[in-house]
Formats: C-alpha cells, sequence, structure tokens
C-alpha cells in the first residue's frame, strides 16, 4: 500500500513539475530563495544535500551532490576492512554534517539507456505501468530485469502527446554495486545518472528497495514550519475577523444615512425634472409663437368681407372656419402671414343659401421661431 502511494506521489509530483503550475513554482521558490538572507539560502541549500557514492574497481569515490552539482570528498579503497572502511566515510560525511543525508548510488550516462517516448497524455495517471508494458517493446530488455525511471520532456505537444525520456539500465549492474556497498555498512536512498560534474534528478531504484533516513534537523524543521504554518492561519482568521467587523460598522453607518441619501436623491430628481420641464417649455415657446400673436395676425390677414366661425389654433397647425364673399383669395392671404405657413382648403367651398357667402375651412401649418420673431405688428383693420 504505501509503495502504491509512492508511486502515486511520484507521478503527481512529475506531472506538477512539467506542467505550468510547475513552472511558476520553480520561478516563485526562485524569487523567494533570492528574497532570503544570504545565511538562510545557505542553509537551505545545505539541507537538500545528497550523499554521492561511486564505485570503481577497487576504489569508492563519495561526493556530494548539491543542487544537482557534484563535488567530490574524498576517495577510500574497497580493499580496506569493511567497519575500519565505514568510519572513515562516517567521519568524512560527519565532518561535511551529511551523516544524515540519504545516500545515492551514481551511474554514469553512457552506461544507461537513454530512450525518448512519446504517449497518450491519459498514461501520465498510471504511467509506471504503462512503461512496464512498453519496456520489451521501445528497449532490447524486459521491464522485469532493469530499473528504470523518467523525465517529462513536454506535455500535450502535440495536443494529446506526453513526450518524456525514460532511463533504463540492467538490474544486475545495480545490485552488484548496491550489495558492495550493502557488504560495507552502506545502504541507499537512491540510484541516479551522472552527466560530467552534474546529476539528472532520477531516482532508478524501487520504492521498496530505498533506505529512508531520518534527520532530526529535518524533522524539527518540519515541526517548526507546520507552528508557522498554524500560526500564519491564526493570524490570518484574525485579519478576517477584523476585516468583517470593519465591514459591519461600516454597513452600519451607511444604512445610517441611508434614508437622508435617497430624500437628498429624491429632491435632485425632483429638481432635474422640474429643469427638463422648464426648458421644454422654454424650447416649445421659442420654437412656436404664442396664441394671442397668432390671433393677432389672422386678424390682421383676414379682409372686411370675411368673418371666422371656429378658430382652433394647435401646436404646430391652425384650423379657420367661416364665411366670405370670396373664399378663393384666402389661401393667398394666409400664406403671406409670417405665423403661418402651407395654407389649404379642407374641403370644398360651398354657398351658403342664408347669407349669399362663401363657406370655407382652411388648414394651415404654424411657422417656426425665427418667422415669428419677424412678425409685424399687426393692423388696426381687420376682424
Amino acid at each position: 500500500m504505501a509503495i502504491e502511494l509512492e508511486q502515486k506521489w511520484h507521478e503527481l509530483r512529475g506531472r506538477v513539475q512539467s506542467g505550468q503550475v510547475g513552472k511558476f513554482l520553480r520561478w516563485w521558490l526562485g524569487e523567494l530563495r533570492q528574497a532570503m538572507p544570504a545565511s538562510w539560502q545557505e542553509k537551505l541549500q545545505h539541507a537538500m544535500r545528497r550523499v554521492t557514492l561511486v564505485p570503481g574497481p577497487e576504489t569508492l569515490s563519495v561526493g556530494v551532490d548539491e543542487n544537482r552539482r557534484i563535488t567530490e570528498l574524498a576517495t577510500f579503497l574497497l580493499s580496506r576492512d569493511a567497519t575500519l572502511l565505514r568510519q572513515e566515510i562516517d567521519d568524512v560525511l560527519q565532518r561535511q554534517d551529511l551523516l544524515e543525508a540519504p545516500r545515492y548510488l551514481l551511474l554514469d550516462r553512457p552506461d544507461v539507456l537513454v530512450k525518448e517516448l512519446k504517449l497518450p497524455l491519459a498514461a501520465e495517471s498510471n504511467l509506471a505501468q504503462v512503461l512496464g508494458f512498453e519496456m520489451d517493446r521501445q528497449t532490447p530488455f524486459r521491464a522485469a530485469n532493469v530499473y528504470f525511471d523518467w523525465k517529462i520532456v513536454e506535455r500535450n505537444a502535440p495536443p494529446g502527446q506526453l513526450r518524456l525520456q525514460l532511463h533504463v539500465v540492467p538490474r544486475g549492474e545495480v545490485d552488484e554495486a548496491a550489495a558492495s556497498l550493502r557488504n560495507r555498512g552502506l545502504t541507499l536512498a537512491g540510484v541516479d545518472v551522472r552527466d560530467g560534474g552534474q546529476t539528472l534528478g532520477l531516482n532508478l531504484l524501487p520504492a521498496e528497495q530505498r533506505v529512508r533516513t531520518v534527520n532530526p534537523r529535518a524533522r524539527f524543521n518540519l515541526v517548526l514550519g507546520a507552528a508557522c504554518v498554524a500560526l500564519l492561519a491564526v493570524v490570518m482568521a484574525q485579519s478576517l475577523y477584523l476585516r468583517a467587523h470593519q465591514v459591519g460598522e461600516l454597513e452600519g453607518a451607511i444604512e445610517a444615512v441611508q434614508d437622508e441619501a435617497r430624500e437628498v436623491a429624491r429632491i435632485r430628481k425632483q429638481i432635474e425634472d422640474a429643469s427638463a420641464a422648464a426648458g421644454f417649455l422654454a424650447s416649445r415657446r421659442g420654437d412656436t409663437p404664442l396664441a394671442i400673436e397668432v390671433l393677432a395676425d389672422v386678424t390682421r390677414i383676414l379682409p372686411d368681407d370675411t368673418y371666422l366661425d371656429r378658430l382652433v389654433i394647435g401646436p404646430d397647425s391652425v384650423q379657420m372656419q367661416g364665411k366670405s364673399q370670396n373664399a378663393q383669395q384666402l389661401i393667398e392671404k394666409v400664406n403671406e402671414s409670417p405665423l403661418l405657413d402651407a395654407a389649404a382648403f379642407r374641403g370644398s367651398t360651398r354657398l351658403d343659401a342664408r347669407t349669399g357667402l362663401e363657406i370655407f375651412e382652411v388648414n394651415a401649418s404654424l411657422a417656426p421661431a425665427p418667422a415669428a420673431e419677424r412678425a409685424p405688428a399687426p393692423a388696426e383693420g381687420g376682424r
């Protein structure tokens, strides 16, 4: 169960590290590390170091892997007594404060088969099993005869594809080197690959064979980190509570003046409506002549033999109904008025049998304001 959980964690970590989230986290952590004091940066880098073991035919090279850079510490003869050799290695590691650091067997890159593969993106959720099935097809080995690990190079390019590098090494070489180290009291937490003076950050050793080292300092640091997180959560909760309290006070103050604000808005709306109405009336008064001006002008233009039975002055037009001895001349006279325009008979004229006058009905449009402003004063004659 623990092995399956570790494999799932390894796959999830690889997915996050190779995706956009991983890129952002690497940039963010890098910026945070740059913001730390130099002493803190040194301690952080110091805590992440790994002990490297490179066995040869007759010697064992011990070094330190710090930020993927290998620094050789000492070289020991394998022919020496196992207990004495272990004691000398421990002395070197203790002087470098590496006694509790994980120990990795390093293989040279030419000794490891590297194969670039493209798999469906859906295979990432169970990548270890998929690569085990593909091993005999992609490499000259069977999955049971090799140790392997992978590095995701690119995800979803092309769409739906996963591009990765598969690193494979025969089990016999690793088992022989691990047994030689184990006989000298040196257990392994992993197997990595070195390329020149750097490591690739792999672990070819299966999870069930990895020896976990418990670092008391790291455990203490984890406790301190958990305490810092708890304190940060308390501070954040208190900050949120104070913010909510301030928001409540502000809402109460707003509610206290809400009625007054609504009353001010209502009065402002009334003022705006009154101003709009006054402006409309002023505009209408400027656009059209006054009714008394129209009445005076109609009295001026009508001849003495004409009188009106009905006069209707509308917003845009004037209707005149009456009797005249010569109704045909009225259209011309009405059009001569500066206040009236487009005069026309409404229907045909007819003769009044009782008076002998022509009955007429004329419609005319009111002229715009500029024409009204040029209107002459009404004459004294006419009706």
